[in-house]
């Protein structure tokens, strides 16, 4: 991967992340493809389809990557009482 290509995946897991907490779902796949398209911007990657499937590619691994340590952590608890 290039540098540019991995400054468009930290910014979307940045961006989805922050999104899916403030509005407590999921992104649908127009606002990932939107998320994509600013990160794009911001860092000046002109897109081929090797350099998107690259960064989706990596962006769901990470995104498996988090959900499995999610997964082995467990459900919070509410010790804050």
């Amino acid at each position: 991967m290039t540098q540019a290509e991995q400054d468009v995946v930290e910014h979307m897991l940045a961006s989805l992340a922050i999104s899916s907490l403030q509005s407590g779902i999921a992104p649908t796949n127009e606002q990932v493809a939107h998320h994509f398209e600013l990160s794009c911007e911001r860092v000046g990657l002109v897109v081929t389809l090797e350099s998107a499937t690259r960064i989706f590619n990596c962006v769901a691994r990470e995104i498996h990557k988090a959900q499995s340590v999610l997964e082995f952590i467990g459900p919070g608890t509410d010790q804050m009482q």
